[in-house]
């Protein structure tokens, strides 16, 4: 059977070969498609038939165009119409809500160096309070370097075991100032690592009492050394200065301002500052959670509740007070959260012409006592605002001349 299937293929491959041929002949080309089955080319149409369809193009062009003409003549009219009418709801919003109050830049707070005296803004008094303390290391090395490391080491425990072991150091060359092992120390011992490299000001210390660091050749170890012993009146000023230094830090500035009421009163946006929270903040709000969480699950009188009822407001750490002086003019001073009621009493006595007797009003509420009160408590933060009430009777006003000449309007 197969060898059948095989002659029938052999068969049909031999008929599509073709007829036969000798090799020393040229092959016949195979017949191309008949031409006679090629489609006929198609005749151009006549001229007759070529206007026709021109002006038939033109009249449908015409056509077009003035329809779109006329939908952009209705879309421009349409556009017209609605900005008039938005004008005129514009100018009537205008002429019936009264004007909203120009907003100007925050106010923010400034702070004094304590050591220059400049006022300068909060942000930047980091950088004016660590130049003055550089320079003031060139005039007062050992004042300045006490200074610097009582103000400038936040944590207090550290500060206060960094300082021990400084004095302690000094003390040792001071009772026994002929023993040489007091007078080098080893600067990768533990407690030097941990107690007084990360002391701010600490190795300045040490290089001011005497001490110079050295690398020893022989061990390949750094010493803080003494090389030549000072005067025992020089070590125990230098002891008695670091134990007796205070932190000192910039102060606020009260940013006095004399205000007289205007017609177009100014809004006034308070800078971040004032209510800025920090991590100490937060730990304080978590613990008194805590706290309101345990007297919820007890029994509490209605004084008990009223006490705790100012707890838990919006923290502040700033305020501005305004107090309004019998002939109108405002005076305005900026106070921290925890001054006391007494600094506000203080500051209108610094400002006024002459002494004077006179008390402090919040409208609605009696007159304020001068005491310890602190301002938070008096709900006089984040602003208040004071009515100055006095017998004395003048034709000129209360403020000094000095900030009489402050004078700008609200």
């Amino acid at each position: 059977m197969k060898k059948f299937i095989k002659k029938l293929v052999a068969d049909v491959k031999f008929a599509d070969a073709g007829t036969g041929h000798r090799l020393n002949e040229e092959r016949a080309p195979k017949p191309g498609p008949s031409s006679a089955s090629a489609p006929a080319p198609r005749r151009p149409p006549s001229a007759s038939a070529q206007s026709a369809g021109a002006a038939a193009l033109a009249r449908f062009e015409a056509a077009n165009n003035k329809q779109n003409s006329g939908l952009r003549a209705q879309q421009l009219e349409m556009k017209r119409q609605m900005q008039r009418q938005a004008s005129e709801e514009r100018s009537v919003s205008a002429m019936s809500t009264p004007r909203e109050p120009e907003v100007i830049p925050q106010l923010g707070l400034k702070m004094v160096c304590p050591i220059c005296g400049l006022s300068c803004p909060k942000p930047d008094i980091a950088a004016q309070f660590e130049s003055c303390l550089e320079k003031e290391l060139e005039l007062k090395p050992l004042e300045t370097t006490c200074t610097m490391i009582h103000t400038l080491n936040k944590d207090e425990e550290k500060l206060a075991i960094g300082v021990k072991t400084l004095a302690f150091f000094v003390q040792n060359v001071v009772k026994s100032p002929n023993e040489e092992k007091y007078k080098k120390i080893r600067v990768n011992n533990a407690g030097v690592q941990k107690k007084i490299m990360p002391l701010v000001g600490g190795v300045e210390f040490l290089e001011i009492a005497g001490f110079t660091r050295i690398a020893d050749e022989t061990d390949g170890q750094e010493y803080f050394i003494m090389l030549e012993t000072p005067s025992i009146e020089h070590l125990n000023l230098c002891v008695e200065t670091l134990q007796n230094s205070k932190k000192t830090a910039p102060t606020l500035d009260r940013d006095v301002k004399v205000l007289q009421p205007s017609v177009g009163a100014i809004r006034y946006e308070l800078s971040p500052d004032f209510y800025r929270v920090t991590k100490e903040d937060l730990m304080a709000e978590q613990k008194r959670r805590a706290e309101e969480a345990e007297r919820g699950e007890m029994l509490r009188t209605k004084a008990m509740r009223d006490r705790d009822a100012g707890i838990g407001m919006r923290i502040y750490h700033y305020t501005i007070i305004r107090i309004r002086f019998p002939d109108g003019l405002i005076l305005q001073g900026t106070f921290s959260a925890h001054d006391v009621v007494e600094s506000i009493f203080k500051f209108v006595e610094s400002s006024l012409r002459h002494p004077v007797t006179f008390n402090l009003i919040t409208p609605g509420c009696p007159a304020l006592k001068r005491d310890s009160t602190r301002l938070k408590a008096a709900g006089l933060v984040p602003s208040g605002l004071l009515n100055l009430s006095t017998s004395d009777q003048t034709e000129f006003t209360l403020l000094s001349d000095e900030l009489v000449c402050k004078l700008s309007d609200l």
